[in-house]
């Protein structure tokens, strides 16, 4: 799993056009922790953008959580009426920027990647190079059966609905497609090399796989170790500082906003709380005390 699938996935939220297979029902995992200050608890998740068809049942401390916040929490709220007309709003608008940033090489690397899904050159160029990478990964996602309507925020809106607490988001459509479509030259071109270089690497599903394994467990320092892996590809510096450092900052300043005056789920992906500038680090220099929820009564 590419790292840019956990970072990214929410973005295809519009593109839930894939077909589910039948699969037993299991309950849903993943890291989750509460924070509590000034006697006022809440809880913080760490999600995956997929899942497995059926893998949408939530389990104990996911129910305990839901019921005893106010509001959920996420990075983005796709649900939201314009969401999806302004994310491709925000890819055609930066198409003709994106490929020009393309050297010879990446461009040709991502039209002979585009023609093997059955997309040509003309409506290739009509979107940003980076919308199509995110459609890349989700393919790879799609073969070991993980697609984006079954993943943790799928569920958890549901049972925000059910349970009849509010959705908020922590970042606009704006906020992540400037930093989507407006990325540097390099960090683009290492996308589109990164990605034709893991296409259909024997190793790809195994490593997948464990990846999945290490999200399911809730074992952060096990997502953390895979994506500095050697031989697999890595978070690139550009990648690190503004899609997750940066956002990270942002997002604990404005969780710290919001748990004033509620109790709070926040679930966003599962790297953004890990390593030394993740949330659970960040939560706790804002004077938070961070634990392990239980998952089991």
């Amino acid at each position: 799993m590419k790292r840019w699938h956990c970072l990214w996935g929410l973005w295809l939220a519009l593109c839930w056009l894939l077909p589910a297979a039948l699969a037993a029902a299991e309950p849903a995992y993943g890291p989750l922790f509460t924070f509590s200050k000034q006697g006022r608890t809440h809880y913080l998740y760490g999600t995956m953008h997929v899942g497995r068809p059926g893998s949408d049942a939530p389990d104990w401390g996911l129910k305990q959580a839901m019921a005893q916040s106010e509001a959920l929490v996420l990075e983005l709220d796709v649900d939201a009426p314009d969401a999806p007309a302004e994310v491709l709003a925000l890819a055609r608008r930066g198409a003709a920027k994106q490929w020009r940033q393309l050297d010879t090489d990446s461009r040709r690397l991502l039209l002979a990647q585009l023609r093997r899904i059955d997309v040509e050159r003309a409506q290739a160029q009509s979107l940003a190079p980076a919308m199509w990478l995110m459609q890349l990964a989700l393919n790879d996602y799609q073969r070991l059966g993980q697609l984006t309507q079954e993943g943790s925020e799928a569920m958890l809106r549901q049972m925000a609905r059910r349970e009849r607490r509010p959705v908020l988001a922590l970042e606009t459509t704006d906020e992540q497609g400037r930093m989507l479509f407006e990325m540097p030259a390099p960090a683009l071109r290492e996308w589109v090399r990164q990605t034709a270089d893991w296409e259909d690497k024997p190793e790809a599903e195994r490593y997948y796989r464990e990846l999945i394994a290490a999200w399911e467990r809730g074992d952060l320092e096990a997502l953390q170790a895979m994506v500095a892996l050697p031989g697999y590809p890595r978070l690139s510096a550009w990648t690190q500082r503004e899609m997750l450092d940066r956002r990270n900052l942002t997002m604990a300043r404005r969780i710290d906003e919001l748990t004033s005056s509620r109790r709070l789920l926040v679930a966003v992906g599962a790297l953004h709380l890990a390593g030394s500038q993740g949330l659970v680090k960040l939560l706790g220099q804002r004077g938070y005390l961070v634990r392990p929820a239980p998952r089991a009564p």
